[in-house]
């Protein structure tokens, strides 16, 4: 049995990560583990049922102190038992508030117990201008708070740059048309 693989698409909201993902899942017959898939309606209904607009993450303290630790977490959990059984994973999630930590990829191996595995980043990258005419296109509305704050949005995510050891990194350039989900 070979190794199971890892890997995680990360980029903004937009910029095609799950396009880039389920394509890489199919090509190496990786489970795919979306963020949002995995536990996205639970977050949701934690930031309603605790007063927040759970259309807005970004400048939410709730969120990131309480709930986003939480979602990557569970991603982390379900990838490593996915790779004890052997299945190779593509994680689909941002990891944004991740990227400035080196070590954070060994840690989470480490707590969620991955046996060795190769690690790929995938950094999805598009320029501000195609990914704003993205978010406005597919209409969702949890792109609402970041398309109305666009140049505080972009000011942070539009430049954040991972900084984590342990892994091989691929650029894709994806200014190219995508379907809208």
């Amino acid at each position: 049995m070979k190794a199971p693989k890892v890997f995680i698409v990360i980029g903004p909201a937009g910029s095609g990560k799950t396009t880039i993902a389920q394509q890489t899942a199919q090509q190496h017959e990786a489970a795919y583990l979306d963020k949002d898939r995995v536990s996205g309606r639970f977050v949701e209904f934690a930031l309603t049922a605790t007063g927040h607009d759970p259309t807005d993450r970004e400048s939410s303290d709730y969120y990131r102190d309480n709930l986003l630790p939480l979602e990557y977490e569970t991603l982390m959990d379900v990838a490593g038992i996915n790779l004890r059984l052997g299945r190779s994973v593509v994680l689909d999630a941002p990891f944004g508030a991740f990227f400035g930590d080196p070590d954070y990829l060994t840690r989470a191996a480490e707590d969620f117990q991955w046996p060795s595995s190769a690690i790929t980043v995938i950094r999805v990258r598009v320029p501000q201008d195609v990914l704003r005419t993205r978010l406005i296109r597919r209409g969702l509305e949890r792109d609402q708070w970041k398309l109305a704050h666009w140049d505080d949005y972009w000011s942070v995510y539009g430049s954040l740059e991972c900084a984590w050891s342990g892994a091989d990194y691929q650029d894709f350039n994806n200014e190219a048309h995508l379907p809208v989900d």
